[in-house]
């Protein structure tokens, strides 16, 4: 009977309004929060927060500008329209504030890209994340569709568990187009964001077979063991992901195999699941195998460019048959 007592005293305590010591209710004086950010089309944000809301539009600023038209609040969803029509892949800041039902005002400041809606099909096809000297890290992507590459974001990890993520210009591209994505940039001149030809630019690992596009900064793969992931934007929803490593269960319990800077990014892609793991999670063995992969000995899909999301897509060439640009060599490196 006491701990019956003490549960339901637990219970009425746990799930009663604020008092304080005089027993007087206390006033909620917590603001909302944001929760989810997405753009619908390229004239509308949606923004989710924890209660109901109102908008100040008068407050709203954005950089560029984009022009309120209107804005509307079902629920705990504000929907704001624009007059403008977004930029595709361009980055935009917005800041503004909101109110809840008892006042508490919230001021955000915002990023977001612009709504891209012939986002081309792609997929992660080759990398070298051993690569060094003249063959520094590099990823391709291959392009099965027609479309505009702009605002899509390749991560070194997932969009929320990463070391770098690179966002893509806009590019035009056509279907049996692959993209070089150099990782490792120097800095020179030659280092150029292809658009018109795929000839413009130099580099180490430039090819006049591809569109050559350069990262911002230094974005180190990942050696032995890493994630490469490929989204819509970096606030967007995923369209490919890669998963490499040379270890096996039994290396970590803790971290099921992995090491505790992928474990977290691991776990992300099994909720995901555009991965084939085991049981529900992704353990090292159902990685690509990534063991005596070098610069000139990268990981790549077969020449077709099969697409199953399992280690089986995947192989190591042989010395000197990196093929970043062309269609991938289906020799397979042996010890």
């Amino acid at each position: 009977m006491i701990l019956f007592l003490f549960l339901l005293i637990s219970m009425l305590i746990s799930c009663s309004e604020p008092f304080n010591n005089n027993g007087d209710l206390l006033p909620d004086l917590k603001p909302p929060e944001l929760n989810k950010i997405e753009l619908t089309d390229n004239r509308t944000l949606t923004l989710d927060f924890s209660e109901p809301v109102s908008f100040d539009d008068s407050t709203f600023f954005s950089e560029p500008d984009l022009s309120l038209e209107s804005w509307d609040s079902a629920g705990n969803r504000l929907t704001i329209h624009f007059s403008d029509e977004q930029i595709p892949g361009k980055m935009y800041k917005c800041r503004s504030d909101v109110l809840d039902e008892k006042g508490n005002r919230l001021s955000f400041l915002i990023r977001f890209y612009g709504w891209n809606q012939n986002l081309p099909d792609m997929i992660i096809n080759e990398f070298n994340p051993e690569g060094s000297g003249n063959n520094p890290d590099t990823v391709e992507l291959y392009v099965a569709g027609e479309g505009n590459t702009a605002g899509a974001a390749l991560f070194l990890g997932t969009s929320k568990h990463f070391t770098s993520y690179f966002v893509l210009p806009s590019l035009e591209v056509s279907p049996g187009d692959f993209i070089i994505v150099h990782l490792r940039p120097e800095g020179l001149p030659e280092e150029i964001n292809e658009s018109g030809s795929k000839s413009v630019s130099g580099g180490k690992l430039a090819s006049d077979l591809a569109w050559d596009i350069w990262a911002d900064e230094d974005m180190p793969l990942s050696g032995s063991n890493g994630l490469i992931s490929l989204y819509t934007n970096p606030f967007g929803s995923i369209i490919d992901a890669v998963p490499y490593s040379n270890r096996v269960t039994a290396d970590s319990e803790e971290y099921r195999g992995w090491t505790a800077a992928t474990f977290d990014m691991i776990e992300e892609l099994s909720f995901l699941e555009v991965w084939n793991g085991t049981d529900g999670f992704i353990r090292p063995e159902d990685a690509v195998y990534s063991e005596g992969t070098t610069g000139t000995r990268s990981i790549c899909r077969d020449s077709v460019s099969t697409d199953s999301d399992m280690r089986t897509d995947w192989h190591i060439v042989p010395t000197g048959e990196k093929s970043f640009g062309e269609v991938n060599s289906d020799n397979v490196y042996a010890p």
